[in-house]
């Protein structure tokens, strides 16, 4: 390409003399370089030069700080519970054996129903007729009556006897407060009458009795088929004793 240019600017006339370029940067264009008032940073970065954080150049970074474990919830520890004790049996109630030989019509005897929460049988609030029985199951206690309502008989139900709840308070004629033969014996000495077990045809197996004459009122104990476990205890006049069941 050269040695044709130069044929060609020999045949040229002198005043078309062409101007060539001083530079070779000239004759073949000016290379892209920094601009007036430019960075000279290079437009690109070499990929092993940029970081992947923020922190200075030339500083060791801090290693990460270990995740913030979540509080666990508190345990909750039941406070122990303290063994409840027995329910100790109501003390200071009237004595039962004061119904005996009474009507229901009078008004001590009425207080007394009341006391106990006896009913007569029917439903009906004590003094509004002359019922035959009057019951408090939750209290344990029963009483009969004659067709007078005069109170010839009460009843006091232990350990389920009858459905009845367990009576409970003191055994008239100081009996003490615990449904075990062993203890009325301690509380009442010896019997004055017992009887073995028996069975009835219509209500079955029961245990052995003992009765005491008291002061005013016999006491009869029946037991359960184990000849232990205080079942029912009948307190009446000494004029009505009861059979032994």
């Amino acid at each position: 390409m050269g040695f044709l240019e130069r044929r060609a600017d020999q045949h040229r006339p002198a005043g078309d003399a062409v101007t060539r370029p001083a530079r070779v940067e000239d004759r073949y264009g000016t290379k892209p370089g920094p601009r007036p008032g430019g960075s000279n940073e290079p437009l690109f970065e070499p990929a092993h030069a940029r970081r992947a954080n923020a922190d200075p150049v030339g500083l060791p970074t801090s290693p990460p700080a270990p995740p913030v474990a979540a509080p666990s919830p508190a345990q909750v520890v039941p406070a122990p519970v303290p063994d409840q004790p027995a329910a100790p049996r109501p003390v200071g109630r009237t004595d039962l054996t004061l119904l005996l030989g009474r009507t229901v019509l009078e008004a001590r005897v009425q207080q007394i129903c009341r006391e106990y929460g006896l009913i007569p049988r029917s439903g009906e609030a004590v003094g509004s007729g002359l019922s035959r029985s009057y019951l408090s199951r939750d209290a344990g206690v029963e009483l009969a009556a004659d067709a007078h309502g005069l109170v010839t008989t009460v009843f006091l139900h232990f350990h389920g006897d009858d459905g009845f709840a367990s009576f409970q308070g003191e055994i008239p004629g100081g009996a003490g407060s615990i449904a075990r033969r062993t203890h009325l014996w301690a509380a009442l000495g010896h019997p004055d009458e017992q009887g073995d077990p028996y069975r009835d045809r219509f209500l079955g197996d029961y245990g052995p009795w003992d009765r005491w004459l008291l002061a005013g009122f016999a006491l009869h104990a029946q037991y359960a088929v184990d000849g232990e476990r205080l079942d029912r205890v009948t307190l009446t006049l000494p004029d009505r004793l009861p059979r032994a069941a």
